[in-house]
């Protein structure tokens, strides 16, 4: 029996299938050892020497690797192509002795049987450059981890529950975050009057060239505009074209599966590694966006026979692989090509794979029962991408047009422009096809000269210019990406664990609210003002830094610039690429990054007084408020140490304290501490009784008439709950009329069954909803990110 050994067990099934019964495939379940005692584990002195253990939750499949092993006539690694697949392949050779040069390691980036077969009868070896890259990575994100982090703890708090914790990677990746959030906090936004009219029987909108910043002089522009005498003149048409998009790698698919499903990164990638354990698409963490010969050759074959040849890229050879070869000991040579290939891709890509695609572009859709609805959707977008990216690009013949408008108070010589197109070639874009309306394309291409025009409306409107917005996940992985941060596998990962560590939050930003005097000129009719509250800068889903990450990113900023700031972790990831390549020592990165922390924490020692005992450990940190009063980070987060008369107290800290105003005495005690919400509260009377809101053991509730009500269904905290909302489930106008707890989404509730609250979850596509029991969760806690980790 020739044995087979894989990192996910959900390989296996298929593999056997396409070998056959002289072949057994098993999964090791990934890592499954690890250093034995932290920094103790490594032995400094001895070129950085490692001890290890079989971590205690994968004994079970070390057992089963083992007693496999013992019965195989052969044993084949299988292990994933990328730096963290090379290196289990040789915790396994190590731990059950199988020599290192001569067992058979072969590569795949597709799960199908040319893809398999191909791989069997072209082995290699281990590439024990790439074995020696991960290790240098794994010691350093060590002597990071578990030399910084105590630093934090020594002068900012060694009690949070989630630990402060830095990271070679986790810290640049906080520090983009924070940086985002000092820009949005900076670009207080222009408040403008924008104008926007439209003109002629087609009623065309066509925007005006210049705002106005005073009220005053949109009126007097709308004032002349009344009696105006519109002329339009056309511009010679001009013939544009429209690129397809370019194959995925890992960032590009997390951000395109977030702006189309809302996908986080790492729901993206559960989904992909699904698809590709079952054999519909190839390896999903890649840098290349190349894709195989193969591949390039069956996709222009369906695309002739589906439409015609002239669908067909006619610059394939930019996005081809040079070698269509899935035979590691091709790397080398590849990566000696790299400066070649710059123009096309990030400096840092391994071009370890292809670009992401499916595996067999005949199979527009999975039809698969087992594979759920979300994944494929993402099947989908991966199949229309590699698709399109290999087609002709579109063409347009696009118009611009311009109505002259009166001069206003400030402006001269402003106009009024629009631009329109009509679609010529569809190329790229008939895969999922071009709405078209050309009624006003052909009307302004109908003129031959300057033509007199009416207008219907003309409406000057407030608005706020540039404003900044917050980073989503999947912008952020880009420029983690960009900024050569991390890897394709670890991308997701570093975003998750900025939000564990409670550092930065995925959230709603509430806009600012303001009351808008817009204006708005009919035909025929005097000027209105409309007076509306309008709210600018709203947000959804975006990534906001919490007061707690703040603190140790201006701390770690401080004094551990030179460690964590983007050249150096750039530079370091470069050189770990020089120890894949043979052409770097992992003693040497080691040594630099232990001299450089080194120095930075003999720096703390000069400039900060080490806390000599509990209670000044506790005063010195933190925020000073007042004499009595302090900001400090608690177990659970901020909270507010009170010190009076020799005791020591703690109060909660209200939310969305804002850091850079408290730094500066900006806030009264008052104004920072959160109202117990265990007390009660008084709203007024109904029927000449008080209405008194307690707090009990199953939550909020009221007294009407001797009898206790819930305020469950209201879905408010006490200081939030009004009078009318009593009222109504007074009037039975809630209570007992709805069982959904908390709206998530139009697909997703948290509603209260029989034995407790429930997710009910049902997307348009799904016959049947699923029901997910929150077991020991706090239903207020759910969101659609529990939910879809949960499916």
């Amino acid at each position: 029996m020739i044995l087979i050994i894989v990192e996910s067990p959900a390989k296996c099934k298929k593999i056997e299938g396409f070998l056959g019964n002289d072949y057994k495939c098993i999964a090791s379940f990934g890592h499954f050892r690890e250093f034995t005692n932290g920094l103790k584990s490594i032995d400094f002195n001895n070129n950085y020497k490692a001890e290890y253990k079989v971590s205690h939750n994968k004994k079970k499949y070390v057992n089963i690797m083992r007693a496999s092993i013992k019965k195989a006539s052969e044993v084949i690694l299988a292990t994933d192509d990328d730096r963290e697949g090379e290196a289990i392949a040789w915790h396994i050779c190590k731990l059950f002795n199988l020599p290192i040069l001569t067992t058979k390691r072969i590569i795949f980036h597709e799960i199908t049987k040319k893809a398999i077969l191909q791989a069997v009868n072209n082995p290699t070896i281990l590439n024990m450059d790439e074995v020696r890259a991960q290790q240098a990575r794994q010691i350093l994100d060590l002597i990071v981890g578990f030399t910084v982090s105590p630093v934090l703890w020594k002068y900012i708090s060694r009690n949070t529950e989630k630990g402060l914790s830095a990271g070679r990677c986790q810290t640049p990746a906080l520090n983009l975050v924070y940086e985002n959030d000092l820009e949005c906090k900076k670009a207080k936004g222009e408040t403008v009057y924008e104008t926007k009219g439209t003109f002629t029987h087609l009623n065309i909108l066509y925007k005006l060239n210049k705002s106005f910043i005073e009220k005053d002089t949109a009126f007097d522009f709308l004032k002349k505009s009344k009696d105006f005498k519109y002329i339009m003149n056309v511009n010679d048409k001009k013939r544009v074209k429209k690129s397809p998009p370019k194959p995925f790698i890992t960032s590009t698919l997390q951000q395109k599966a977030s702006n189309t499903y809302n996908f986080s990164p790492k729901t993206t990638m559960r989904l992909a590694q699904t698809l590709y354990e079952n054999g519909y698409i190839t390896y999903m963490r890649t840098d290349n966006a190349k894709y195989s010969l193969d591949f390039i050759e069956s996709t222009k074959k369906y695309i002739n026979q589906k439409w015609n040849s002239k669908y067909i890229g006619n610059k394939l050879e930019n996005i081809s692989l040079k070698e269509d070869s899935d035979d590691k000991s091709d790397k080398s040579d590849k990566k000696s090509d790299k400066s070649d290939k710059k123009s096309d891709k990030n400096n840092l890509a391994q071009e370890a794979h292809e670009a992401i695609r499916p595996t067999d572009i005949l199979k527009e859709i999975v039809q698969n029962p087992k594979i759920g609805d979300m994944e494929k959707k993402l099947y989908y977008l991966i199949w229309s991408n590699a698709l399109e990216s290999c087609m002709e690009a579109s063409i347009y013949d696009v118009i611009s047009s311009y109505i002259d408008a009166p001069d206003s108070l400030k402006h001269k010589n402003i106009k009024y422009k629009n631009n329109c197109e009509k679609n010529v070639f569809p190329g790229w874009e008939i895969v999922k096809g071009i709405e078209k309306d050309d009624e006003i394309f052909e009307f302004i291409n109908s003129l031959q000269e300057s033509k007199k025009v009416g207008y219907r409306e003309i409406k000057s409107v407030i608005t706020i210019k540039k404003l900044k917005t917050h980073y989503t996940e999947a912008r952020l992985v880009q420029l983690l990406e960009k900024n050569g941060i991390g890897r394709p596998s670890t991308f997701s990962s570093l975003v998750s664990k900025i939000m564990e560590r409670l550092y930065v939050k995925k959230m709603n930003i509430v806009g600012k609210k303001i009351e808008c005097e817009n204006l708005l000129l009919k035909k025929d009719e005097e000027i209105k003002e409309e007076k509306i509250k309008k709210s600018f800068g709203d947000e959804k889903n975006k990534l906001v830094i919490q007061p707690v990450g703040i603190i140790v990113i201006e701390f770690l900023n401080k004094y551990f610039d030179n460690l964590f700031n983007y050249d150096y972790t750039k530079n370091m990831e470069e050189n770990l690429d020089k120890i894949s390549a043979g052409n770097f020592k992992l003693k040497k990165l080691c040594d630099d990054c232990r001299k450089e922390i080194d120095l930075a924490i003999k720096n703390i020692s000069r400039k900060e007084k080490s806390p000599t005992n509990k209670r000044d450990s506790k005063m010195k940190k933190g925020i000073k408020i007042d004499e009595k009063h302090r900001w400090i980070i608690g177990k659970y987060g901020p909270v507010i140490l009170c010190e009076e008369g020799g005791n020591i107290s703690f109060k909660k800290v209200k939310p969305d304290i804002d850091i850079e105003k408290l730094k500066k005495g900006g806030y009264k005690i008052e104004e920072i501490i959160q109202i117990n919400e265990n007390k009660a509260k008084t709203l007024g009377q109904i029927e000449g009784e008080d209405i008194i809101i307690k707090k009990g053991k199953f939550g909020l509730y009221f007294s009407f008439k001797g009898k206790n009500k819930s305020l469950k269904y209201v879905n408010k905290n006490i200081q939030e709950i009004t009078l009318d909302d009593v009222k109504k489930i007074i009037e039975k106008k809630v209570a007992g009329k709805s069982n959904i707890l908390k709206k998530i989404s139009d697909v997703a509730s948290v509603r209260q069954g029989k034995y407790g609250p429930y997710v009910f979850y049902k997307t348009e596509n799904m016959t049947k909803p699923t029901f997910i029991s929150i077991k020991k969760k706090a239903w207020k806690d759910i969101d659609m990110e529990w939910i879809l980790n949960s499916l």
